[in-house]
């Protein structure tokens, strides 16, 4: 109990809001459920209520996994750390979600752990993130995970209301496999304010015109 209090809290506090659930020994699907969303690629930005930045790359590695480069953003080097994760769609009945498997830390998140993410996206540059709000231990198989995430998007109970706003600031390259730094490159469509995007509870943010899922 004290080692996933401890894990719960130290997603919080890395995460803010992107990861910031538990970590879990399987993923929600052991191989992704779909091709991968083209939607989601790119360089994105995201600013919490104390002005600290966290950023996150992601590439594609396959046709229907990706590579995520997960940073947060200090004054000097030294304050900046770095994640990498791999990553696939998981569907459970008609939701998508991403699993997320950790390989490479900084030494706090444990490395072949995985977190979950629910992913809504607003437009071409504009992506709201929340945690699953699990119960489950962190050793619970991928059967006993989905069955919870059923039963929670049938009870409401799955996804917190409100969500932390992402906005793409750079496109990336479409060359599979490759999983290293890319130079900035220009958006295609100009960025859209996200200010009012980010007081928006989960009902107001159902309610906005559907975007196609575009892979």
């Amino acid at each position: 109990m004290f080692m996933r209090m401890r894990l719960r809290a130290l997603a919080l506090l890395l995460f803010s809001g992107l990861l910031a659930g538990c970590f879990f020994d399987q993923p929600l699907t052991d191989r992704p459920s779909d091709d991968i969303n083209t939607w989601l690629l790119g360089v994105w930005e995201h600013k919490d209520e104390k002005g600290k930045v966290y950023r996150a790359a992601v590439l594609p590695l396959t046709g229907d996994r990706y590579t995520v480069w997960y940073r947060t953003i200090g004054n000097t080097k030294k304050d900046s750390r770095e994640w990498q994760f791999e990553a696939w769609i998981s569907r459970v009945g008609r939701s998508s979600f991403l699993s997320l498997k950790c390989l490479k830390s900084d030494g706090q998140v444990p490395e072949g752990g995985f977190v979950f993410a629910h992913y809504q996206v607003i437009d071409q540059n504009n992506v709201i993130m929340r945690p699953l709000q699990l119960d489950s231990p962190t050793e619970t198989t991928s059967l006993k995970l989905r069955e919870e995430v059923r039963a929670k998007l049938k009870e409401k109970t799955l996804l917190p209301l409100t969500g932390s706003a992402w906005t793409r600031t750079s496109e990336v390259f479409w060359d599979l496999g490759f999983n290293g730094e890319q130079p900035f490159q220009p958006l295609r469509f100009p960025p859209e304010s996200i200010s009012e995007l980010k007081d928006m509870d989960l009902e107001d943010l159902r309610n906005l015109p559907k975007k196609p899922d575009s892979r």
